[in-house]
């Protein structure tokens, strides 16, 4: 016949520390985060052609249109010009600060509008 079970002794000295396991597989990709917003701005400069001028300045422009200001190229993003409401070409002008120079040797007809666009990525 078995003995009544005698006391618990004393726990003993913690041992060492086993090597670490293999790493275990990457988890799934979590949902892609929704997009910031991005702070334009969008600024337009209006004029219209008086049949002869080439260069326009800020004196030309129509304050109750937009800003009266051509603004620098270094100060924003993105300058579009427009005549008539079409696009056009990058080569066809120059903009620098307070002056708008359209490389044609011919003028846009009398009345045309003339629009550049400043837009700026903040």
């Amino acid at each position: 016949a078995t003995g009544t079970t005698g006391t618990t002794g004393a726990t003993g000295v913690t041992g060492t520390t086993g090597t670490t396991g293999e790493t275990g597989a990457t988890g799934v990709t979590g949902a892609t985060g929704p997009i910031g917003n991005i702070q334009t701005s969008n600024i337009l400069y209006f004029t219209f052609s008086d049949g002869e001028k080439l260069i326009y300045t800020n004196a030309d422009g129509i304050p109750e249109y937009g800003t009266t200001q051509i603004l620098s190229p270094d100060d924003v993003s993105y300058i579009n010009l427009f005549i008539n409401g079409i696009l056009q070409p990058q080569p066809f002008y120059q903009v620098t600060a307070g002056q708008l120079i359209l490389v044609d040797s011919e003028p846009p007809l009398l009345g045309s509008s003339i629009i550049l666009q400043f837009i700026t990525i903040h």
